[in-house]
């Protein structure tokens, strides 16, 4: 293939990625539109003599923004309504902190149980499947749970993958579905690679560790700092792609 060909075939790539991304921010705004309609939030949260900013259209701008770079065109999409209507109501919260910030946080927890069972729990039935792993043998709480996750479809709760990841990482003897679960992401490096990587570990863990996925929601009780911290955790505030959601959705990532 000549430099002409090259050129020509660069062009036509980028006019095609240039169509998907007009795509992509159109169905998030129409979904922000929707989300924001059923809430009945039409708030105004930036003020200036010059300008006035809309809830629908920042939030469109600033999760395109943010997850465009890792292709969220293979997000699914309930992942991005719940996305989106944390983000609708966290900025209601930003103006009356006196309000509870369990309904962002359930949000942001559903949007995560999202990824993890369609980036994760998914691969890993079949591939326990394949294993012929299927059968408990060890009196595991941890075994009882991956258990129900391979052969009844349960949700894996972040709570324990976090603790897989632990257990992986500082090399403990595993359990049959334990090392089932540790062969399937050493087969695909490029979880392995995120999962095991220092920065998302370390993120997971203050997640997990501050009970507000787990304590804290079920007595009804999250404080707007504690919402901020936990969508720092989770999303970054959209700017940083260390967060524990980014980093799952950037295993999805396909290289051009």
């Amino acid at each position: 293939m000549n430099i002409q060909q090259l050129q020509l075939e660069n062009q036509d790539l980028k006019r095609k990625l240039k169509i998907a991304e007009m795509w992509m921010e159109r169905e998030v705004r129409f979904q922000v539109e929707k989300i924001a309609n059923f809430h009945k939030q039409w708030l105004i949260f930036a003020e200036s003599e010059n300008r006035k900013e809309y809830s629908e259209e920042y939030i469109t701008s600033q999760i395109t923004d943010f997850i465009w770079e890792v292709l969220m065109l293979n997000v699914p999409a309930s992942f991005m309504e719940n996305v989106i209507s944390a983000e609708i109501q966290y900025h209601s919260l930003e103006d009356n902190h006196n309000f509870d910030g369990l309904w962002v946080v359930s949000s942001y927890h559903k949007a995560l149980d999202v990824l993890i069972e369609n980036f994760i729990t998914k691969g890993f039935r079949k591939f326990a499947h394949k294993q012929n792993q299927t059968q408990l043998r060890k009196n595991d709480v941890l075994e009882k749970t991956l258990n129900s996750v391979v052969n009844k479809g349960y949700i894996l709760w972040v709570g324990r993958f976090f603790h897989l990841l632990k257990l992986i990482k500082e090399d403990w003897e595993l359990y049959d579905y334990w090392k089932c679960f540790h062969d399937y992401i050493t087969k695909y490096n490029y979880l392995w690679e995120v999962f095991l990587e220092d920065n998302f570990y370390r993120c997971l863990s203050k997640l997990v560790n501050s009970d507000i996925l787990w304590k804290k929601r079920h007595v009804w009780n999250i404080s707007f700092e504690e919402t901020k911290q936990a969508r720092s955790l989770l999303i970054g505030d959209f700017k940083n792609t260390e967060s524990v959601i980014y980093k799952l959705i950037e295993t999805q990532k396909i290289e051009c």
